[in-house]
C-alpha cells in the first residue's frame, strides 16, 4: 500500500533528526557529569549517528524521487511549488551531508561535540518544515491544516527519546554511574510528554476543522467514504493515545525500579517502552497518511 511508504520515509527522517537532537543532549551531558570519556562511548555513538544516517538517506532518496514516483498517493504533491520541493531537498541533502561528514570525522578523531550535532540536528529540523509546507500545499485536503506541522514536529520528540533510549541510554549503562541514568530516562519522558500534550490540545481543533471541511468542499480530493474513514482513524487515534501512556507508564516502572542505575532488568524495561512508543506513533501516523489512500 502506498501510504506505507509515505509513513516509511517521514518517521525516518522525524526518528533521524530526534535521535540527533536527543544524542546532542545526551553527549552533553556526559562531557560534564562524568570525569572521563571512554573509548566504548565513542563507540556507541558512532553506532549511534550510523543509525541516523541511514534514516536520513531513507528520507533523502525519497525527497529526490517523490514527483516521479509512480504510485497514485504521490499525485497530490503535483501541483506543489518546485521551489518547495527543491528547498527541502536542498535541505535534506545538507543535514544528510552533513551528518555523514561528522560521523567520519568522528570514527578518525574519536572525538564527539555536542553542539555540532546540535546544529545539524536544527538543519534538519528546517528540512522537516519544508516538508510539511509541501503536505500542507498539496491537494490532499485532509493534509492541508496546521495539524500537520504538529503532527511532522512532535513526532521528532516522542521518536527522537525513544531512539536514543536504546541506542545510547541502554548500552551506556555500564558506564554511568549516579543520579545521570534516571536523568536520561526522566529527561525522555519529559519531552514525550510535552509532545504529545500538545498534540492532545491541537487535535480537537484539526478534527473540527475536518468536519467543516468536509460539508464546504464539494469538489476537493478526499478519500472515499471519507466520513467513515474519519470515524475509523479517530479510534485509531485513541489507541495510539493509550500506546503512549503505556510506553511512559513503563519508563516511568523503570524508574521506580532503580533509581541510581539502569541495571538490565530496567533495560528491558526502556526497550520495551521504546517499541510501545515506535507502534504508538506508527498508528498515529497511519491515520494521517492513509486517509488519502482508500
Amino acid at each position: 500500500m502506498s501510504e506505507w511508504l509515505l509513513i516509511a520515509f517521514t518517521m525516518a527522517v522525524q526518528g533521524s533528526i530526534g535521535l540527533v537532537l536527543m544524542s546532542a543532549l545526551y553527549i552533553y551531558w556526559f562531557k560534564h557529569k562524568l570525569n572521563t570519556w571512554h573509548n566504548s562511548m565513542t563507540i556507541i555513538v558512532q553506532r549511534t549517528l550510523l543509525v541516523s544516517n541511514v534514516l536520513a538517506g531513507i528520507k533523502l532518496v525519497a525527497s529526490l524521487n517523490i514527483l516521479e514516483y509512480p504510485l497514485n498517493v504521490y499525485h497530490s504533491f503535483r501541483h506543489v511549488m518546485p521551489e518547495w520541493v527543491n528547498t527541502e531537498t536542498t535541505f535534506a541533502a545538507i543535514y544528510f551531508g552533513l551528518l555523514v561528514l561528522y560521523t567520519i570525522f568522528i570514527v578518525i578523531i574519536k572525538q564527539v561535540h555536542a553542539y555540532i550535532l546540535l546544529g545539524i540536528g536544527i538543519i534538519g529540523l528546517i528540512s522537516l518544515h519544508y516538508m510539511a509546507i509541501i503536505y500542507v500545499n498539496s491537494e490532499m485536503v485532509t493534509w492541508t491544516n496546521i495539524n500537520t506541522y504538529f503532527l511532522f514536529y512532535s513526532a521528532v520528540f516522542t521518536l527522537g527519546p525513544a531512539l536514543a533510549l536504546s541506542f545510547i541510554g541502554c548500552p551506556l549503562r555500564k558506564h554511568i554511574q549516579g543520579p545521570l541514568p534516571i536523568k536520561l530516562v526522566m529527561t525522555a519522558l519529559l519531552v514525550v510528554f510535552i509532545s504529545i500534550t500538545v498534540r492532545l490540545i491541537e487535535h480537537p481543533a484539526y478534527m473540527g476543522w475536518l468536519a467543516e471541511a468536509i460539508t464546504v468542499n464539494d469538489n476537493a480530493i478526499f478519500p472515499h467514504q471519507v466520513e467513515l474513514n474519519i470515524k475509523s482513524a479517530f479510534g485509531l487515534r485513541m489507541v495510539s493515545w493509550c500506546l503512549y501512556i503505556i510506553a511512559m507508564t513503563v519508563w516511568t516502572y523503570a524508574l521506580w525500579k532503580e533509581k541510581y542505575s539502569l541495571s538490565l532488568h530496567n533495560n528491558y524495561s526502556i526497550l520495551l517502552g521504546a517499541i510501545f512508543m515506535f507502534i504508538a506513533e506508527l498508528a498515529n501516523q497511519y491515520t494521517f497518511f492513509a486517509m488519502c489512500n482508500i
